[in-house]
């Protein structure tokens, strides 16, 4: 009887661990979710530029109008953000993996804007039409 107790038990401890970061169908898929919080992060960052360089716009209804659109932009609503980004919030291991990954992707694209920015200067430097004669 122990023994049969003991598998049961075993089998409900692993079934349960196994589901415990799986995400729910109606939670946003992680990468798409990742990519939604990119986007207001870039909109929040936006609306504080634009009130910075006209004073007259209020930074708190600019970025509400500007985390509208990314709503829009990516089919979601607000209540359904508000409820993924909550269990988001709740599964920590996920919820870093999204953000080492906007993280990443941050540092790619800096990296990439160095290199352009460097590549031209390169074209036209002296020491590029010294390398020519």
């Amino acid at each position: 009887m122990k023994k049969i107790l003991s598998i049961i038990f075993l089998v409900f401890t692993l079934c349960s661990c196994s589901n415990k970061n799986k995400i729910p169908p109606a939670i946003v898929p992680a990468k798409e979710m990742s990519e939604i919080m990119w986007d207001m992060v870039r909109a929040q960052a936006l609306a504080i530029e634009n009130s910075r360089k006209d004073s007259s716009i209020n930074v708190e209804l600019q970025t509400k109008a500007l985390t509208n659109k990314v709503f829009e932009i990516h089919h979601i609503t607000s209540s359904h953000f508000d409820k993924s980004y909550e269990w988001y919030s709740s599964h920590p291991d996920i919820f870093r993996l999204m953000f080492d990954s906007l993280y990443a992707q941050k540092q790619r694209e800096n990296d990439l804007k160095m290199k352009e920015r460097y590549n031209h200067f390169g074209k036209d430097s002296l020491l590029g039409k010294l390398k020519k004669k």
